[in-house]
């Protein structure tokens, strides 16, 4: 018996539907109001909308910092059973992401004609459009935090009908109204920006619907008021979240402006649909790596140094299998996918057909560039995840396309993929040279085990729970662990594992993941499954319940604790030596 993973995998299979839901609402309106007012009004007005991109990155800065960083350190002090912790910081990212979001859309509205007249480059058409779309943007701020922050939590609480939903019924009736506000009530530009507004709020009546859940596992507290410095550690863990939007919005800005001024209007439509469709890819991108998150947050927590590696392994397999299908269709179809927007002018669609090939080379090496900074953002290695950050999203980028745009259009666009390259080999350089200068063990540059540990997994069921056992109590006497003490563990485990089997199985395919740690100062046992809430102290009582062999667990350790992580039971059984 050995460690397989499928616990692992089946939990990241399971959050990644709504994780890609919940990425799909940061992206999705926009995507849809491009198609929508290009069929509907013209180019000219996705041209625009396009403009607005980075205006969407900049309002999602604070979603991004507060929710993702809220939600992993608080799966982190979850994994570390330190519950109060994480309402403390449940509450205090829920208050601050709002509230952050109503100033910076106050500010926003305030600065709609400045902001326009920056973005159209003095374009009166192009300007006077974006004047119409910026206000309904800045709008949808407060809203799109709101479920976003609540989608993050319901998924990480296993909610995952209603995680997926949220986001799916808000841009369900963004689309509706797309069509309703520009083709029949002729509110033109600005009615796609309206739809959002109305989707969105709608869409937000399924928050109540989370705040009643009975799986709920975070509350609000008011011992957040006296823990306000946690703010400080929610910050620096969504840094790496936030910072990609920062990049998003520098890099659309400034690439906008290197192809107005170096293209004219056909190539700002060419990168009006482009960027658009990228948008697409980040969908599938971003939602991917985003559910690797709370699943490394959770393994860290629980210092499981085996189960990050695994974790990022099969979420490194499924995010470039998904880049490399989105990759085959951008390559094959690019006519195709521009006439969605309404681009059908001969001589800009033979240019685009060359420039989307081009820039689409990059999406797989961007897949692997968005896991690794995931991983090391959750494995609190910030500053790497930083640089990766800021190297992929600017630093690399914006440059390349400068010197690159004075050669011609084509070279231009091969700023993408090659500035992606450039971005990993930089990476791989710090991260080789980091690994020689501080000694460490790999090149994930994570600590390994701390002493001799068994880790293996069984299918959740009575007859493997004896073998369990028995390798456990072979694996304690080997390391020297007395005979009598190694026999306890073995029936905490035996006993742990048959009761999982009876009161938490789903299925003979469920599987249970036993860890056993020797260390001179105790034998620690952590055992973890994915089925149905079952918590082993509960049950340890004189109340009549059929029930057996726990208490004789309590009697034979020196502590027993559980808890519920991510869809995970998780048990952890100590007996000092």
């Amino acid at each position: 018996m050995k460690r397989t993973g499928t616990l692992i995998h089946k939990t990241y299979r399971n959050l990644l539907v709504s994780t890609l839901a919940m990425t799909a609402s940061m992206y999705l309106s926009s995507i849809v109001d491009g198609i929508l007012v290009g069929q509907i009004l013209g180019t000219m007005e996705l041209s625009a909308i396009n403009l607005t991109y980075s205006i969407s990155f900049l309002k999602s800065i604070p979603i991004a910092m507060f929710t993702f960083g809220g939600n992993t350190l608080a799966v982190m002090y979850k994994g570390k059973r330190d519950n109060p912790r994480a309402d403390i910081v449940y509450s205090i990212s829920f208050w601050a992401g709002i509230l952050s979001s109503v100033v910076i859309a106050v500010i926003g509205i305030a600065l709609t004609a400045p902001t326009a007249s920056l973005l159209g480059q003095k374009n009166a058409e192009l300007e006077s459009l974006i004047s119409l779309y910026l206000i309904p943007l800045w709008v949808l701020t407060p809203l799109t935090a709101l479920n976003n922050h609540t989608a993050a939590f319901a998924r990480t609480d296993g909610l995952k009908k209603l995680a997926t939903a949220l986001p799916i019924v808000s841009n369900v009736i963004n689309l509706i109204c797309d069509w309703l506000y520009m083709a029949v009530f002729g509110w033109g530009i600005a009615g796609a920006g309206w739809a959002t507004v109305t989707g969105y709020l709608l869409g937000s009546l399924l928050v109540i619907g989370y705040f009643r859940s009975k799986q709920r596992t975070v509350r609000f507290t008011r011992a957040a008021w006296k823990r306000f410095r946690d703010m400080g550690k929610i910050l620096s863990t969504g840094l790496p979240s936030a910072l990609i939007y920062v990049c998003n919005f520098l890099r659309l800005y400034l690439t906008n402006a290197i192809i107005l001024s170096a293209t004219g209007t056909a190539g700002t439509k060419i990168a009006s649909v482009s960027f658009s469709l990228n948008s697409l890819c980040f969908i599938f991108i971003e939602g991917a790596t985003m559910t690797l998150l709370p699943v490394l947050g959770a393994l860290y927590g629980e210092r499981d140094i085996r189960g990050q590696k695994l974790a990022l392994r099969y979420g490194m397999w499924v995010t470039v299998g998904l880049s490399v299908i989105i990759l085959i269709l951008s390559e094959l179809f690019p006519l195709p996918l521009a006439a969605m927007y309404g681009l059908t002018d001969p001589a800009i669609t033979s240019v685009f057909a060359v420039t989307f090939r081009i820039m689409s080379i990059n999406i797989p090496i961007l897949a692997v560039i968005y896991v690794m900074r995931t991983f090391f953002q959750a494995t609190k290695q910030k500053w790497l995840a930083n640089i990766l950050v800021v190297l992929d999203g600017f630093a690399t980028v914006v440059p390349l396309m400068y010197v690159l745009a004075k050669i011609d259009i084509y070279w231009l666009w091969a700023s993408f993929p090659i500035s992606k390259a450039a971005t990993v080999l930089i990476t791989v350089v710090i991260v080789v040279i980091y690994k020689n200068v501080r000694h460490k063990d790999n090149y994930l540059l994570i600590e390994g085990e701390e002493g001799p540990v068994l880790d293996f997994s069984i299918h959740n069921n009575v007859e493997e729970a004896t073998d369990a056992a028995h390798k456990t109590v072979a694996f304690c006497e080997k390391q020297g662990v007395e005979k009598n003490l190694a026999h306890n563990i073995g029936v905490a485990v035996e006993e742990l594992c048959v009761n999982s089997a009876r009161y938490a199985a789903k299925s003979q395919s469920d599987s249970v993941d036993v860890y056993v740690k020797v260390s001179p100062q105790a034998v620690v046992l952590r055992l973890r499954d994915n089925g149905n809430i079952f918590n082993p102290t509960e049950y340890v009582d004189d109340t009549g319940r059929e029930v057996t062999g726990l208490k004789l667990v309590r009697s034979l350790t020196s502590s027993i604790e559980y808890n519920r992580v991510i869809g995970f039971n998780v048990t952890v059984v100590s007996v000092n030596r």
